[in-house]
């Protein structure tokens, strides 16, 4: 796991702020826990308006990731933002970098001088999980055509579901996600250690085309900032964009950047970190990179730094991995707000578990 520890391994958004806000239901006073990655989390979570939010990541290059960013809001205008990040085109992204780099502190500035050929292209696209999703739209481009703009054009729910089960949702498609149900796929093709703890191909290719089924049924895939990703390979100003790079939002996240802190740490030890005590827990899919006991320990970390009653969202991709039994009465689960979160969120590939965390004592 050390060079994806390294790595600029996600770098744009495929998780729906929307489904966090609503799960975490924030307050002025909340202070919030939330892991980097692409940083598009902390970003969008500042729209619930609490009064910090903690990020952490275990890889440098991540939260460096989330730096870049917020020098980018505080240093241009929005039509510049979307250009110098990648989503709009523009030749003279490394000029805009130019103003950026005055905002960053100096090791942010010495990380992002060493990777100019990725400011130049547009750091949004740049990371691997990107490079993989770019790399399958151009495949699924020329063997469905005009199936994917009739999919996004879809006028309801109903058609749209119908043309995912007679246009997607067949040999072809299930052949591709028994592929990406390979372990030695995700972790020697794509470089994702988290491929180690899939289930079998049988469970993992299952989970995958019911997912996608349910999707078609209850969003709009043109609404889904995944999807433009997914089907287009890229985001542009006329796609699906997460929350934060809407530019109705641009104010309000503009006004709140300082409540972000970013710390380079991990789960297992938040309790131990100081950082806390924490009202709400952003968590994302933390599971898939995790063994049994692992996973155990960071609920271990989540829990010795939460305050009583805390609310969480997790999210389950391809490894439905719970709690131990002597953590589990300490982990209270909406059942019935987890499975309606499900359903509604736009980012298709994940199950949503929401609750409270009880710490003990």
């Amino acid at each position: 796991m050390s060079n994806f520890a390294r790595t600029l391994n996600f770098t744009s958004a495929n998780e729906d702020g929307a489904t966090e806000l609503a799960a975490l239901a924030l307050k002025p006073a909340d202070h919030v826990l939330c892991l980097t990655a692409s940083g598009a989390r902390p970003l969008d979570l500042l729209l619930g308006a609490p009064v910090r939010v903690t990020s952490i990541d275990i890889n440098p290059a991540q939260n460096e990731l989330l730096r870049l960013k917020i020098a980018a809001y505080q240093a241009l205008g929005d039509e510049a933002l979307h250009a110098y990040l990648g989503i709009a085109a523009t030749p003279h992204r490394l000029d805009l970098h130019r103003k950026v780099e005055s905002f960053l502190p100096p090791a942010s500035r010495d990380f992002w001088s060493a990777r100019r050929g990725v400011l130049a292209s547009g750091v949004w696209h740049s990371g691997r999980w990107e490079r993989v999703l770019r790399l399958g739209a151009a495949g699924t481009g020329l063997i469905r055509g005009r199936s994917i703009d009739m999919l996004l054009e879809a006028p309801t729910l109903a058609e749209q579901a119908d043309i995912w089960r007679t246009r997607f949702d067949d040999a072809v498609w299930h052949g591709a996600v028994r592929l990406l149900s390979q372990r030695w796929f995700w972790t020697q093709v794509v470089g994702e250690p988290g491929g180690a703890f899939l289930p079998s191909p049988a469970k993992s290719a299952a989970r995958l085309t019911g997912l996608f089924r349910r999707a078609s049924e209850n969003i709009f895939f043109r609404e889904s900032d995944f999807a433009a990703l997914l089907l287009k390979g890229r985001h542009t100003p006329q796609t699906a964009l997460p929350l934060h790079m809407r530019p109705e939002n641009f104010g309000l996240i503009r006004e709140r950047l300082e409540r972000i802190h970013i710390a380079e740490e991990g789960l297992a030890t938040l309790g131990a970190s100081g950082h806390g005590p924490f009202d709400a827990f952003s968590l994302s899919d933390f599971g898939s990179y995790c063994s049994q006991t692992d996973y155990d320990a960071c609920w271990r970390g989540i829990l010795a730094a939460a305050s009583p009653g805390a609310r969480y969202c997790e999210r389950v991709f391809m490894n439905p991995v719970e709690p131990g039994p002597a953590l589990a009465p300490q982990i209270g689960k909406d059942l019935s707000r987890s499975a309606a979160l499900s359903i509604c969120d736009k980012a298709i590939i994940y199950d949503v578990r929401c609750g409270t965390a009880a710490p003990a004592g």
